[in-house]
């Protein structure tokens, strides 16, 4: 019994680790996955004033 709740505390903490991990790396990896997140405002900036400096 000892061992199996020893067993579970180090999974539940390396689950904690691996979602802190994945909220951490939120920004990146939803960009590569689902690409840029353009507003209209954003295309038209692009469209009527060139790439913005």
């Amino acid at each position: 019994m000892a061992e199996t709740l020893r067993e579970l505390r180090t999974a539940m903490i390396w689950a904690a680790f691996g979602l802190g991990l994945v909220l951490a790396t939120r920004p990146v990896w939803s960009f590569l996955l689902f690409g840029p997140n353009f507003t209209l405002e954003d295309l038209l900036s692009l469209r009527c004033f060139g790439l913005p400096t």
